[in-house]
């Protein structure tokens, strides 16, 4: 009995040791597991972090590399820093910086700490060389805590863009190798080594934008000679951040046609000076003297349109009823209209001119002109303003005169009956009357001959007494200043047979 009790303890001794060696072996394992990350949280202990995603050309940048202790060894569930004899952890940096941006100067946050022999090679463009960081219970100095109770060192690029472009971090490496030691559980000391190599695009961000400032103008500027005018440019961005305030020079390709008047913050006054087409443009000077250009907006200057206002289109030459000859005239303004059709203020001095001697200019200013009829015109006589310093700018007025006869020459004739119908030869006097209608009617004969629309009808031989009466004008002078109308009687003898001497006089006679 006793035999059987000793070999049945025995059994469980042996059990329940077994399992205390089994947890107790477990529990290493986890605090073991507390101390170290899993190998694929490895690009989380060297970070790479570029201050901004986009900025001006000129512009610096900070390309920051953080080295993170929290992500290697874990503080907040395993031991904490002074937990560590020794935490010494070496980099060896080959980064390709790109072509584009100029590297101004390397630093480290805690140098006490963190030695390296970084250095930037302007040939190859890399930045080369090791960093070492050591920190610790024994060491003299602990690696850096910050507010948040992580422990990282960081190693800080001042780039600098020189000009636009879309930059990529992706040609190069960071390898490094960890040594991370500490007395764990009472059971001699614990020892975390690895070394590992990472790509430029496994350690953050990679992608930098270099903008110029995108400057925008109309794309075109009509002003009127002497006029001035504004262009407003508008400022533009991808994804950079615009500068408060920006400066533009205003670059005018031909000053002798505008000038500038004003510029401020974005818009540019200008005047015209002189008829033609310049090009005007603006331009921003970045940091670093790289220059943003805008594209060229076209200034065209021209002149004012021109226009004639006056009343009178018609203007008359006559003898009025008391036997005074009459030339009238007409006054004609010259107006200079811009947009809207308003006029200038200044406007330009001008010459007047007729293209026929039926018109006189009688006085002209600068922007008016007297005009007097002088003989009957054939059509529309043309009056024409023209700039005095710019002849092709002109503007023409057309003006009709009518000359009224003053006297009416109808002479008797003889006729023969073989040239019957006939059309009465009446002359006006002077010849360059135009008003030249008149009425026939026949006073004495009318069984001989008669009248219709101006032509004689021969009916039998005789002698027959006529009377013509010019036109009345009356309707054109409601003030009854007009012409008075010309009378007068004339004779003619119709013979049988056909006229024996055509084209010659006849001889005067005594119709009677």
């Amino acid at each position: 009995m006793k035999r059987q009790l000793r070999s049945k303890y025995g059994f469980l001794i042996v059990v329940g040791m077994i399992l205390l060696l089994f947890a107790y072996t477990t529990t290493w394992a986890k605090n073991d597991e507390k101390d170290i990350k899993k190998k694929e949280d490895i690009t989380n202990e060297v970070i790479r972090e570029i201050s901004s995603e986009a900025v001006l050309v000129g512009d610096t940048v900070t390309v920051e590399y953080r080295l993170s202790l929290n992500n290697i060894l874990d503080f907040g569930k395993g031991p904490n820093i002074n937990s560590y004899k020794t935490v010494q952890w070496s980099l060896d940096f080959n980064e390709k910086i790109p072509d584009g941006l100029k590297v101004e100067r390397i630093s480290i946050n805690n140098e006490s700490t963190v030695s390296h022999t970084l250095k930037y090679n302007s040939s190859s463009r890399t930045l080369a060389g090791k960093v070492n960081v050591i920190c610790g219970k024994n060491e003299l100095q602990s690696c850096t805590k910050h507010l948040d109770d992580s422990f990282y060192e960081t190693v800080t690029v001042k780039l600098t863009a020189d000009k636009p472009g879309t930059y990529k971090f992706n040609s190069g490496t960071i390898s490094y190798s960890l040594t991370a030691d500490h007395s764990g559980n009472g059971h001699g000391s614990v020892k975390h080594d690895r070394s590992i190599n990472l790509t430029s695009d496994q350690i953050g961000d990679s992608l930098l934008l270099v903008e110029e400032l995108n400057i925008q103008l109309p794309t075109e500027l009509e002003l009127y000679l002497n006029d001035t005018g504004n262009i407003y440019a508008e400022l533009s961005t991808t994804k950079a951040t615009i500068p408060k305030d920006v400066k533009l020079k205003w670059v005018i390709d031909d000053s002798k046609i505008v000038k500038q008047t004003s510029a401020a913050k974005q818009s540019l006054s200008v005047e015209a000076l002189e008829v033609g087409t310049t090009t005007i443009q603006a331009v921003y000077a970045h940091s670093n003297k790289y220059e943003s250009k805008s594209q060229p907006v076209t200034v065209k200057v021209k002149l004012p349109n021109l226009a004639i206002d006056s009343t009178d289109k018609v203007l008359w030459v006559y003898q009025n009823k008391s036997g005074s000859l009459v030339k009238q005239q007409a006054v004609l303004n010259l107006t200079q209209l811009v947009e809207d059709n308003k006029v200038v203020n200044n406007p330009f001095d001008a010459t007047w001119e007729v293209n026929s001697t039926a018109l006189s200019i009688v006085s002209s200013q600068k922007s008016t002109a007297t005009v007097q009829a002088e003989h009957g015109s054939t059509g529309n006589v043309s009056v024409i303003a023209s700039l005095v310093k710019y002849p092709g700018q002109t503007n023409t007025s057309l003006i009709e005169v009518k000359e009224y006869p003053q006297r009416v020459a109808t002479p008797n004739v003889v006729l023969y009956m073989s040239d019957s119908p006939y059309e009465y030869p009446v002359k006006f006097w002077p010849e360059t009357s135009n008003v030249t209608e008149y009425g026939l009617t026949v006073l004495e004969g009318t069984d001989v001959l008669k009248v219709k629309d101006g032509v004689l009808t021969l009916l039998k031989p005789g002698i027959v007494k006529i009377g013509l009466v010019t036109e009345n004008v009356d309707r054109f002078f409601p003030k009854g200043d007009g012409p008075e109308v010309i009378s007068q009687t004339f004779y003619v003898r119709v013979k049988e047979g056909t006229d024996p001497n055509p084209g010659t006089a006849e001889p005067a006679i005594d119709f009677y």
